[in-house]
Parts: structure tokens; C-alpha cells; sequence
């Protein structure tokens, strides 16, 4: 039944806000069947009414309707939102939030990574959560386990665990254009059931999704095969012969580590790689880490002016060495000869090795890492290198091309991730598209944390974010407001869902591949950063300097957006005309007069 229309009278002073709409599945449907249930004036001055008419809000101008946020995944990321919607923010009014954490354990790569030498090779001091510094880092670079100590600490401490659910996993997501919403499957236990949202939030981290190598025979190996992301911590490794498949990050941490009481170690590696102090460690002269004393630690827990110097001390070296990253530069030029220098003279002086181990082509080109004893481990009796293909596996050990055969009591693959920034799991958006389809090829995203055709859905750590940059927490704050920025604008506008436009998003990532060919990332090195080829686009890192990354995403774009509203009339939102300061007893009604 229609019912003609009659103008609200407005009040001169509402005595309260009206309350927030609770998040519902069915706002759009609610919302239609209200139009459709109200007729437009016949004429307005003497005109008909267009079909933009909508009906008066009684309620002020941006008032704002109750969203539901679900975040995959339960690790730094997602902890960086938790603490932006509850603190920074204060966003509980307008967002009701989910979390959901596939592991038992909170804590993404810290949680699951257990292997031997685990350790962040960021320093310690900028690999903080941005609001909870911590002086009691015991040293430069830190370990795994007290990385991940902090990290749970923290989380309690803030309660951002408030809306986790742990050992549930998305299994399908799919876009309900008409509504608005995710609707979700997550998978807990043996049970599958039904959950939704207006935002989806990926967090699950650009290496949650280890893979086991294309070598023939791996699986008929009759002893143990170990993957460095799944460490076997039962296994007792005294003693045995063991291969090491890889020297990647986790490679160069492990191997020394299991050459302490190995009978013997051998690393077998495709390509060498630059060990090197990070980025940062300039404030520790180069050197390979940094025990903090005790007198360090008390003076940084007393005041925090002596703290936030330091921490400024390693960023702003960090940000400043990313001269390193631009291709033919006088900063790649000195660290090129000064890291072959300083890897030659970790070798024991040994230039037979350090010919295959030190890289012909530019310093950061793959991700470089400081590599504690890693160099020092060949100068072992225990310990060799072997840079032949390996042709295949058998049940009792390792095969190289040219037929020499390696007896093993263990295999242990460091061998990486699955990079493709692919979706274990069917994740529809619009028209049906599956967003592992749309990025089989090359994963294009907006900025890093957005996608077309995938609406109301951001991502942490996407393609071509500030990875590689030393900055990786301040990237993820960043992110995190970028992402609450939305949120309150969809909150508040009247929104129904927004999208990134295929245009804008190809034209940045063919301005961001321009950028990238002065860049070392792509270089002549095989990397996981072009997603493991040599020739490749660079789909991991951000084009530019992680400041840049900041100036990009400080402020939206809505212009680079396909925007679709609730109702007709985009100017819904304004409600009453009137402002809820307005309705605020003894408010200051003056208070843009500054001066």
C-alpha cells in the first residue's frame, strides 16, 4: 500500500540523536519496500518530480547506519585493525566486527613458523605495533618466540581479541550485488555455517600458503621431508645427514642452526643470494645484530623520549637507505662492492665460495637478509654447498643432474610460498568473477588494497604493497586507517557498496611498472617478488619509497571509484539538513570561529 507524501515538519532543537540502525542482511530489501511505499508530491513548482525524489531522514546530516566487518585472518594485520576500529578510531558505534583465525593460535606467521633461528630480519624496534613500542627487546633483530610473546601480550593488553573466533576458516565467499554484502561459508571443526558482512577485509598475509617444490620423486623419499613453515619439533636432527632445499629467508636461519649438531649439512641452491645487514642497521654500525644491555633496556623503559629517538634513529635510516633501491645509484654502486666485500670476508676470505655465493646482479633484487652465521656455517667441516640442478628424489636421498647421489636422513624444503596472491578458497564478486580467475595471469590490484569487480573488499599486504621497504608495520597502520576512512564513508553517505574502477586500476599499475624499471626489484635476479621469475612484472612490492606509499593512501580517491548508493538519491545522507551538534544542549554553535 502507498501512502502520499507530507513533508516532515523539521524541529529547531532535536533533543537526541536518533539511534543507529543495528547491521542487517535485509537493509536494501527494507529500505526499497520503504520507498516503494511512499508517493511523491504530483508537482513541485509546478513541475513533476523527478525520479531522484526520495522521501526526508528525519535525522541529522551523516548519520550513520551499523556495518558488519568480517577480517580474514588473525595475525599483525588484522590486529592493526582491531586497534584502529576500538581506539583510534572509536568506530564500535558504526561497525559491528568478526574475525576469523583458521589457526588455534593468534599470531599468523609468528604462531605457525617454529623452526630453528626463526627470527624477523626487520629490526625489532620498527617491527612494533605503531601504538605499543616496546623497550624491552632484547636485541636488534629479534626471534621468533618473543616477537610473538609481544605480539599476545599486546593483544591482551588492548583486548583485540574481543571479536576473534579462532579455528574457523573462510572456505567460500561470494557478493550479493543487490544487498550489498559478503555472504560467507566458514568451516569450524566439521561444521560449515552461514555468516555475512558490508566489508570484507583480507589479512592473511602475502606468505600464509607454503607449497612443497616441483622435484621429481619428492614423495617417495623414505625418511623425513620437512617443510620450513611446518617444522617437525619432535624430530630429534643430532646427528643426521641432512639437505637443506633452499636459501631463501627461512634457508639462511635454519641451516646454521641444525649444522650445530647435524653429522653433516648440505645447502642446495638454485641462484646465490645477498646476505647483508637490513635496512636500518646502520645505527649498529653494520653489524650482524645487537644484544640491547640492560642498561639500554631501563633507560628506554624510563623514558619514552629516549625510546621514540632510537626508534626514529633506525626508521628514518630505513627510509633513507632506500637510495639502495634505484638501479645504477651510487648508494647500490657502494653497497654492491661493500657487501661482496663484507660476504668474502664472512666466508673466511674462501673465494671459491663466495664465487657462488655472491650475486651478479643488484643488491636488493631479491629480499636481502642479515643471515646470523649463516656464511660462517661453510667454513664448517659439517657443512658444503652444491649448486647443480637437482634431477629427482628416491627413497633414500637426493639425485643432482650431473648423477651424483646424496644419502639423506632428512630433507628439509625452505622453499617458499605460493605468491600468486590467489584465494585458497571460491571468492565471487561481480558477474560472477572468481578472483582467482581475474588474477591468474598477474594479480592487478588498486594500491595494494583493492581489486575491481570485488566491492566493499580491501586487502592487507596485496599485490604491490610496501613489503620490501623495512617499513611493514607503519604500512599496515596506514592501511588500516586507509581502510576506516571507507568504512565511515559508506557508514555515513548512504552507500551501498564501492569498487575500484578497472581504468584507474590498470592506469596505476602501468604508471607503478614505469617506476619499477629504475628500481632494483626488477633486477635480473629470480625472486617471489616478481612471483618467482626472472623476467616477470614485480607483483609483490610497492613502486616507490614506503613515504611515497604513505602520501598515496593518506586520503581517498573516490573519484578512481565506482560508487553505488542505497537509494536514488545520493544526497539522501543529509537527513534533516540540520547537524547533530544542533540537538546538543549549550553546545558551542560557534565553534569554526577560531580567531
Amino acid at each position: 500500500m502507498a501512502f502520499s507524501y507530507k513533508a516532515p515538519t523539521i524541529s529547531p532543537s532535536q533533543s537526541s540523536t536518533p539511534d543507529i540502525a543495528p547491521p542487517s542482511r535485509t537493509y536494501q530489501k527494507d529500505l526499497d519496500q520503504y520507498l516503494d511505499s511512499i508517493q511523491p508530491p504530483p508537482t513541485r513548482y509546478g513541475h513533476p518530480v523527478p525520479p531522484c525524489w526520495v522521501p526526508l531522514q528525519d535525522q541529522p546530516v551523516r548519520h550513520p547506519r551499523k556495518l558488519r566487518m568480517v577480517t580474514i585472518g588473525g595475525g599483525i594485520s588484522a590486529m592493526n585493525l582491531a586497534y584502529m576500529v576500538q581506539h583510534e578510531k572509536k568506530l564500535d558505534d558504526i561497525v559491528e566486527c568478526r574475525i576469523y583465525e583458521k589457526d588455534p593460535v593468534l599470531g599468523g606467521t609468528w604462531a605457525v613458523n617454529t623452526y630453528p633461528g626463526v627470527a624477523c630480519d626487520v629490526p625489532a624496534h620498527i617491527y612494533t605495533f605503531p601504538f605499543e613500542p616496546n623497550p624491552d627487546w632484547s636485541a636488534f633483530y629479534a626471534g621468533g618466540q618473543e616477537i610473538h610473546d609481544y605480539f599476545m601480550r599486546t593483544v591482551k593488553k588492548y583486548k583485540l581479541d574481543r571479536d576473534v573466533k579462532t579455528d574457523h576458516k573462510i572456505v567460500h565467499a561470494q557478493f550479493d550485488d543487490y544487498e550489498g554484502i559478503w555472504n560467507l561459508q566458514v568451516q569450524h571443526k566439521d561444521e560449515i555455517f552461514h555468516d555475512w558482512c558490508n566489508i570484507l577485509v583480507s589479512a592473511t598475509g602475502f606468505l600464509s600458503h607454503w607449497k612443497w617444490p616441483d622435484i621429481k620423486g619428492l614423495h617417495d623419499f623414505g625418511a623425513l621431508k620437512v617443510h620450513s613453515a611446518a617444522w617437525d619439533e619432535r624430530y630429534d636432527y643430532a646427528g643426521k645427514k641432512i639437505a637443506m632445499i633452499g636459501n631463501g629467508s627461512s634457508a639462511i636461519q635454519i641451516m646454521p642452526e641444525l649444522a650445530k649438531k647435524a653429522a653433516h649439512v648440505t645447502n642446495f641452491i638454485r641462484h646465490p643470494t645477498w646476505i647483508t645487514p637490513g635496512l636500518g642497521s646502520a645505527v649498529i654500525d653494520g653489524k650482524v645484530n645487537k644484544i640491547y644491555s640492560e642498561e639500554e633496556k631501563t633507560r628506554f623503559r624510563e623514558d619514552a623520549k629516549e625510546l621514540n629517538k632510537h626508534r626514529k634513529e633506525i626508521q628514518g635510516g630505513s627510509n633513507k637507505a632506500f637510495a639502495m633501491f634505484v638501479k645504477d645509484s651510487g648508494a647500490q654502486r657502494a653497497a654492491f662492492k661493500s657487501t661482496s666485500e663484507m660476504m668474502l670476508q664472512r666466508l673466511g676470505g674462501d673465494k671459491h665460495l663466495a664465487g657462488k655465493l655472491t650475486p651478479d646482479w643488484e643488491v636488493g633484487c631479491r629480499r636481502v637478509t642479515p643471515g646470523p652465521g649463516y656464511l660462517e656455517a661453510f667454513t664448517q667441516s659439517n657443512v658444503s654447498l652444491v649448486t647443480d640442478a637437482i634431477s629427482h628424489i628416491d627413497s633414500t636421498g637426493l639425485v643432482t643432474k650431473d648423477g651424483t647421489h646424496h644419502d639423506l636422513d632428512v630433507i628439509v624444503c625452505a622453499t617458499g610460498f605460493d605468491v600468486s596472491h590467489r584465494p585458497p578458497f571460491p571468492l565471487i564478486g561481480l558477474n560472477g568473477i572468481d578472483l582467482a580467475d581475474q588474477w591468474k595471469d598477474e594479480p592487478l590490484s588498486y594500491l595494494s588494497l583493492a581489486a575491481p569487480n570485488f566491492p566493499n573488499m580491501f586487502f592487507f599486504s596485496g599485490p604491490n604493497a610496501p613489503v620490501g621497504h623495512g617499513s611493514l608495520m607503519a604500512g599496515l597502520g596506514w592501511s588500516s586507517a586507509y581502510m576506516c576512512d571507507w568504512l565511515t564513508k559508506i557508514s555515513t553517505e548512504d552507500i551501498r557498496h564501492v569498487t575500484p574502477t578497472q581504468e584507474a586500476t590498470e592506469e596505476f599499475n602501468v604508471y607503478g611498472d614505469e617506476i619499477m624499471q629504475g628500481l632494483v626489484w626488477s633486477g635480473g635476479c629470480r625472486s617471489w617478488y616478481k612471483n618467482n621469475r626472472v623476467d616477470g612484472r614485480v607483483t609483490a612490492v610497492w613502486p616507490g619509497s614506503a613515504i611515497c606509499y604513505k602520501e598515496v593512501i593518506d586520503g581517498l580517491r573516490p573519484e578512481d571509484f565506482n560508487i553505488v548508493y542505497r537509494a536514488r538519491n545520493r544526497w539522501r545522507w543529509m537527513g534533516s539538513g540540520r547537524t547533530a551538534i544542533e540537538g546538543v544542549d549549550g553546545a558551542d554553535l560557534a565553534f569554526y570561529l577560531e580567531k
